[in-house]
């Protein structure tokens, strides 16, 4: 989350991003229903408007679900913005649920100055998101969120990762077995550095790893080139091949360091040929499915 949070603002720019959080009006405890309202909220405002997000969804001490978003808008929220008068107010709003969430005399007021002078130092587009936000409610009461707030980054990436990570460990720590397959974080994105996906660090995985890795020193490119070059599914084409690289790493590795660096993609070739044959005697490689369109490209 840390990798795919900081290039999405390296990419559009901390002024485009924001700090979505989502509410519930009726403390909705339900953990499918409260994601069914998200899901409506993202077609009818994120997507319309091309939001990229990344969303924690976090149970209160209550129990309800509510949703805190990191969203990247296509324009600037950021400038004019009073983060001063925000972070008073913060302050005095963290006071009083500290406080058991009563409020103290004039506190309240002293809250709704400091509240209309940042709403204030908003600039339209902001405004303009505010507005939206609130129209969305108003047709989907009682069924949509309470309190929506959006607000823009102060700081930067780093600190903007820690705060979203923080709320991934106190969702993670407040989940209920009825929570069991809802996801810790959702993402929206148009382009993502970092996934989940992972394979194992032995056994056959490290076997076609090897394999995988022989190829791209044999042919002088890398992965992406090999994909663009034999298609998509080139690796599944390909799989007694690599597995019989990866099998006979140690060996070939010695082999495939001595191929000089002006060798061209035919010498190439014959060369992954005759490697495969003196790997692997009982293996009959055949040569039309190396040579044949789409595999090759010569």
């Amino acid at each position: 989350m840390y990798a795919n949070l900081s290039s999405l603002i390296a990419r559009v720019g901390i002024e485009r991003v924001g700090f979505v959080t989502l509410t519930t009006a009726d403390n909705c405890t339900d953990g499918s229903e409260g994601l069914r309202r998200y899901r409506a909220f993202a077609a009818a405002l994120l997507r319309p408007n091309r939001i990229e997000s990344i969303c924690v969804p976090e149970r209160q001490q209550r129990g309800a679900v509510h949703f805190h978003v990191a969203a990247a808008f296509p324009w600037d929220i950021r400038t004019g913005f009073d983060f001063a008068a925000c972070a008073h107010a913060a302050a005095i709003k963290r006071e009083h649920y500290l406080g058991g969430g009563r409020w103290t005399p004039g506190k309240l007021d002293e809250f709704k100055r400091w509240e209309r002078l940042y709403v204030q130092s908003a600039n339209e587009r902001l405004r303009g998101w505010w507005r939206l936000v609130r129209e969305f409610n108003e047709s989907v009461r009682g069924t949509g969120f309470g309190r929506c707030e959006t607000l823009p980054i102060l700081s930067n990436a780093a600190a903007l990762a820690r705060y979203v990570g923080a709320y991934v460990t106190t969702a993670t720590g407040a989940r209920l077995p009825c929570d069991k397959g809802m996801r810790t974080v959702r993402y929206a994105l148009s382009q993502r550095t970092a996934t989940v996906r992972w394979s194992w660090e032995d056994g056959n995985g490290r076997i076609f790893r090897r394999g995988v890795q022989l190829m791209e020193v044999i042919h002088g490119f890398g992965a992406v080139e090999l994909e663009r070059a034999y298609g998509r599914k080139w690796q599944w084409r390909w799989r007694r091949i690599i597995r019989t690289l990866g099998e006979n790493f140690d060996e070939a590795i010695f082999l495939c360091a001595q191929i000089p660096a002006w060798a061209n993609l035919p010498s190439r070739m014959g060369f992954l040929r005759a490697l495969v044959h003196s790997l692997q005697k009982e293996y009959v490689l055949d040569v039309n499915f190396l040579e044949s369109a789409p595999d090759c490209p010569f």
